[in-house]
């Protein structure tokens, strides 16, 4: 059984097939069982997939191989896939890397070509009818790192001019400041991958959100699957911006998508939409993953920069549930380190949150129903107990995602009977979820309770446990019972 001294706050790892020779073997294979298990021992809980990149049969493997590591380690860990919907890629090329030079003639084109250091394909098709030599003339690639400038469009074709060079692979983002993909939601493309989210993960991330309708659909779609995941909206454009609140009631969690948002709007406003994404969603009680070059340094370095460190740890403190690192741990050559970096700046933001203030302003923005109540004051006993451990029993969730609301210094041990709700469980602060069988009656779930949180937290006879349930037992949303010991 591992060690749960991790962060309240939920360690999000991107992983894929390793693009480095080295230890992992040969460049290209899916990330071995030993950097799993790594990753998980230095505090990742949640591993994502990003189904922009690899092929189907690779992210499988990644996923077994993490569902294997997990089990092994007696570890649970839930897995993210993220669905590519209304975003532009470029294509492949030849080579794999080619420089684009400041000054040079370049073309984006909506064909299936090789691309080269004179042109690349942009799929899926559409991006001349974007862009636009007079209105939109800016294209991003790569969250930025590349700028080019709208010349003239003719035909599937968009000449441009490189005004910010770089290298330039496949699969780097391509957008145009102020102007979101026209293209269609769901595509066949974000169906396949609908497909495979309902086959293997348990959490859901869904690009490009505009509309709340694009979250009703995805639910819909993965409905027809036989499923019903977790649901993450991914905030990256004006749109979603504008239609924020809508989204945020329809949605399961949220995710401040950084690198989109900082190209699709000024990049001077992302610092205060990150706070208020990260506010609105914290009194609504939906968790919010805050994303995107949380440690970009440590993709080439052992060290993080002191500013990336205050990053993570300003996340913490603004109040976010999740932090997530994309390519730190997915290509970057320091993986387990970036984990940990992370797990620390988290702790050490967690020391110095002022729990007593967040409880007060928690319940000024509390629902007047009974269950909330109830796992208010079960937080408000934790804290002045100094209880080791919120043990939550709970069938749909709803009692540990309540208490998890208010933001207890302790963790939260839910026991559920159903398994999927583990997963809907992943992305919630200090939550640990376990599947229990329902107990019988209450005196069961005590007994339950204290022997679990000993054994899975390592807590000894004597530690002060608060117990919060519902009665009957194994009723959704019947949260009514609280007790001490």
């Amino acid at each position: 059984m591992l060690n749960y001294a991790v962060p309240n706050a939920k360690i999000i790892a991107t992983v894929a097939c390793n693009p480095n020779p080295g230890e992992e073997g040969i460049s290209g294979d899916p990330i071995s069982e030993s950097t799993i298990e790594r990753l998980i021992r230095a505090g990742a809980r949640i591993f994502r997939i990003n189904l922009s990149h690899g092929h189907e049969e690779d992210n499988a493997t990644i996923i077994r191989r993490l569902r294997l590591v997990s089990k092994r380690l007696g570890a649970r860990i839930s897995v993210m896939v993220d669905i590519p919907s209304r975003k532009y890629r470029t294509g492949p090329t030849t080579p794999d890397v080619i420089v684009l030079r400041t000054g040079d003639e370049f073309t984006l084109t909506s064909r299936g070509v090789t691309g080269d250091e004179s042109i690349v394909s942009v799929f899926p098709d559409g991006i001349h009818r974007d862009a636009d030599p007079y209105k939109h003339r800016r294209i991003l690639i790569d969250d930025g790192a590349l700028e080019l400038q709208v010349e003239h469009v003719e035909g599937s074709e968009v000449r441009s001019r490189v005004i910010g060079g770089g290298s330039l692979t496949k699969g780097r983002g391509v957008a145009i400041p102020g102007r979101s993909p026209s293209l269609p939601f769901p595509d066949e493309n974000v169906v396949k991958c609908l497909e495979f989210a309902a086959r293997h993960a348990d959490i859901v991330a869904i690009s490009m959100v505009q509309v709340d309708g694009d979250v009703r659909q995805a639910r819909k779609t993965l409905r027809s699957f036989g499923v019903d995941l977790f649901i993450v909206s991914k905030i990256e454009t004006r749109e979603a911006l504008e239609n924020f609140d809508s989204i945020l009631k329809v949605s399961d969690g949220i995710m401040v998508a950084r690198g989109d948002l900082g190209v699709n709007m000024d990049r001077y406003g992302v610092p205060f939409w990150q706070k208020k994404i990260i506010a609105r969603s914290n009194e609504e009680g939906k968790p919010v993953i805050t994303a995107t070059q949380m440690l970009e340094s440590m993709l080439r370095s052992r060290e993080p920069t002191r500013a990336e460190v205050a990053d993570v740890a300003n996340a913490v403190l603004d109040g976010t549930d999740a932090l997530m690192l994309s390519g730190e741990t997915a290509t970057g050559w320091f993986p387990v380190e970036a984990v940990r970096v992370m797990a620390s700046a988290a702790l050490e933001a967690e020391k110095n949150l002022m729990y007593d203030d967040i409880l007060g302003d928690r319940f000024a923005s509390r629902h007047q129903r009974a269950d909330d109540a109830i796992s208010y004051s079960a937080v408000c006993i934790a804290h002045s107990v100094n209880a080791k451990a919120i043990v939550a029993f709970t069938k749909s969730g709803s009692t540990a995602a309540k208490v998890s609301r208010y933001r207890p210094k302790s963790p939260v041990l839910a026991l559920t009977p159903t398994e999927h709700i583990l997963g809907r469980l992943a992305l919630y602060w200090g939550v640990i979820p376990t599947v229990v069988p329902t107990p019988k009656a209450g005196d069961d779930f005590f007994e339950i309770g204290k022997e679990l949180a000993q054994a899975i937290l390592g807590l000894q006879s004597g530690d002060s446990i608060v117990l919060v349930a519902g009665l009957p037992l194994g009723v959704p949303g019947s949260t009514n019972l609280l007790h001490q010991m």
